[in-house]
């Protein structure tokens, strides 16, 4: 499942240890954090050379959506959220077998189940009934994030994987229409470098450059065999190889570190399917980042994060 740390109350901010203790609940919990404020805006949809664009805003009461109809072909998402927490967005496309409340059923079960075997049952059942395009995880210091892709026709459903509730499907989902193609010429994206997630043996790794561009376009491809994210978590100074290694280490055998070598919330691509290709837009600050997933090992239930999926990189 997706889950990443949230911010820490003001009176926790640093290194010390309630500060720890609120990162490690946050990153250790097997349920999606929901934030509680609120935040609202009208976009306006817009066209691109690339295609259509649907102006996104992320809040804990909805997503609103500057349309939800789109032609066939090359589509982006463009959002924002003005949440102190963050608002990781996915797009899914659900087999035609699935009801959008069995498998958010199915979800709110694998986010939350403690029982080994319940969790890895319904963890297979959301990997079978739908597709992950990927999504991006914004938050209010990120500014807007940008993912595209190429887009049948077909029904179509975005997710906020923080608010996502079976009971009130109108609050974290919205349905999307892409209809027939307008057979338009359109100019194709120009990523700049290539994020490829992949396994080595048991392990997760990134195919990736060790330098970025903070601001930049990213072809991502998931090469591995099961569900995978891309969130980017700004380091310390004290991130090292070794630091790292022994933050993770501690997080997986569910202690306190005694140093986070990471700070903030990430920004990134939400879950992408095996074998799916997105396109990432963002503008970060230029400086040393930790790249990882958190998605959750479909074999070991641990997350990948905590088995040695990540990897030190620099944005300039």
């Amino acid at each position: 499942m997706h889950a990443t740390p949230s911010r820490p109350d003001p009176s926790t901010v640093g290194n010390g240890p309630l500060a720890r203790r609120g990162m490690l609940a946050a990153l250790t919990a097997a349920a999606v954090l929901v934030p509680t404020a609120t935040a609202s805006a009208t976009p306006r949809q817009r066209r691109h050379p690339a295609g259509a664009v649907i102006q996104a805003v992320a809040s804990a009461t909805g997503i609103e959506l500057s349309t939800r109809t789109v032609p066939a072909g090359p589509v982006t998402l463009s959002a924002s959220t003005t949440e102190p927490k963050q608002q990781p967005l996915g797009l899914i496309r659900l087999r035609p077998d699935t009801a959008l409340d069995t498998f958010l059923g199915h979800y709110k079960t694998a986010a939350t189940a403690t029982d080994p075997a319940a969790r890895r049952a319904a963890l297979a059942q959301i990997d079978s009934e739908a597709h992950y395009f990927g999504g991006v995880a914004v938050t209010a210091a990120s500014g807007t994030v940008g993912v595209s892709w190429i887009l049948a026709p077909g029904t179509y459903h975005l997710i906020n994987y923080t608010t996502v509730d079976p009971a009130r499907p109108e609050i974290g989902t919205r349905e999307l229409r892409v209809g027939p193609p307008e057979h338009r010429p359109v100019q194709p994206w120009a990523p700049t470098q290539v994020i490829a997630p992949y396994d080595d043996g048991p392990n997760g790794r990134f195919l990736t450059a060790p330098v970025l561009p903070a601001k930049g376009t990213f072809q991502i491809v998931n090469h591995s065999a099961q569900l995978n994210e891309v969130m980017l978590y700004k380091a310390t100074a004290e991130a090292t190889t070794e630091t790292v290694t022994a933050c993770m280490e501690a997080l997986r055998q569910g202690k306190e570190p005694a140093l986070f070598p990471f700070t903030g919330l990430p920004a990134g691509l939400t879950p992408l399917s095996p074998g799916a290709s997105a396109v990432l837009s963002l503008c970060l600050q230029p400086g040393r980042y930790l790249m990882t997933s958190f998605i959750s090992n479909r074999t070991t239930l641990t997350k990948r994060a905590f088995e040695g999926m990540w990897q030190l990189v620099t944005l300039r």
